[in-house]
């Protein structure tokens, strides 16, 4: 797979399936070979923290403030 794409949620949900039912990591990569092994530990370890198969979100850059939340900036530090 490609370095930044995503597992899709059924994808995922299998690997995890078949990981609960006993097949190992090496069993999983040979149903799957176009996802690497290293992917495949990863998204098992990595379910529980996951809400119904979907992925936490990613931190991204802070949004720009707008012209009222620069006011309000100013007011409050104003006021103090």
């Amino acid at each position: 797979m490609a370095r930044s794409k995503e597992l899709t949620p059924a994808i995922r949900e299998r690997i995890c399936e078949l990981h609960a039912i006993g097949w190992g990591y090496k069993r999983i990569h040979t149903r799957y070979p176009d996802i690497a092994l290293s992917t495949i530990r990863y998204t098992v370890k990595k379910e529980k923290e996951r809400r119904d198969g979907v992925s936490k979100p990613r931190s991204g850059r802070p949004k720009k403030p707008t012209e009222a939340d620069k006011d309000r900036i100013l007011n409050a530090t104003h006021k103090d």
